[in-house]
């Protein structure tokens, strides 16, 4: 797991964004993105057209000439994706409900819309039952016109129909539960929390630059896991193994944050 982390590369604008929305980062100069980029081969020129593109879109904003700061689009992005140790307040009790999103009368012909669609229901932890119907566990801890609400500002058309259902008739639970694999979701748990544990350990025999770079790889990672997981209930998923993995993921994001302020001190 942890070598196959290790051979990824960020995409220029995946790691600026990543890197600048760090507290102890006010602002910073196009000398240190570029040198960023270059630590996992990234071309500068290729760092400057991001920089340039991220400026444009609000994602960063210029304080002066070659120093940027995280602009209020940046700003929104960070703040969503840091929730991912908070993850689990998300979670509310479960009684054996389910939400259903109905899409078949929208159709599939627009297929950037099809993505988006789709995009959002993953997010969400949805899985499709039949051809235009997902569900999921009505265990979240918001109410549904949130649920539904979130759902559309992240792709999902408005004419979709979500509702709430005590039971879906004719289906066994068993044939529910299984849209979720089980066994693969929590080897998954366990494979990161041993690749955490193991670059701790890497980071002790290797120096700063590669140890920066190292866990960001890994730990940029571990954290989409936890913003992908669909949030299952404990009769459906090991639920300590997603604890132990948040847990171990904040501990290894403190670790990661000393190493990268030495990197920037440095470089």
């Amino acid at each position: 797991m942890m070598d196959s982390l290790l051979e990824t590369k960020p995409t220029p604008k995946r790691l600026i964004l990543s890197l600048m929305s760090a507290p102890s980062l006010e602002t910073v100069e196009v000398g240190h993105l570029i040198r960023w980029g270059q630590l996992f081969g990234i071309e500068p020129a290729a760092t400057r057209v991001a920089v340039g593109r991220l400026a444009k879109q609000g994602f960063i904003t210029a304080v002066e000439r070659g120093t940027y700061t995280i602009g209020p689009q940046g700003s929104l992005m960070a703040e969503t994706a840091s929730h991912w140790a908070q993850v689990e307040d998300r979670i509310g009790p479960w009684t054996g409900g389910w939400i259903v999103v109905h899409t078949s009368h929208l159709g599939r012909a627009d297929k950037t819309a099809l993505r988006a669609r789709e995009r959002a229901f993953r997010l969400y932890g949805f899985a499709e039952l039949v051809a235009g119907l997902w569900c999921r566990p009505d265990n979240l801890a918001q109410l549904l016109d949130l649920t539904r609400t979130e759902l559309i500002a992240l792709g999902l058309e408005s004419a979709a129909v979500v509702m709430q259902v005590r039971d879906i008739p004719g289906i066994e639970p068993e044939t529910l539960y299984a849209l979720w694999p089980r066994e693969q979701i929590e080897a998954g748990y366990r494979e990161y929390i041993k690749a955490m544990i193991r670059s701790e350990k890497h980071l002790q025999t290797i120096g700063n630059e590669e140890a920066a770079r190292e866990t960001f790889l890994v730990g940029e990672a571990v954290i989409r896991r936890i913003n992908s997981d669909p949030l299952l209930p404990a009769q459906m998923i090991d639920t300590r193994a997603r604890r132990q993995l948040i847990k171990g993921m904040v501990h290894y994001n403190q670790l990661g944050r000393a190493v990268w302020d030495k990197f920037q001190s440095t470089n």
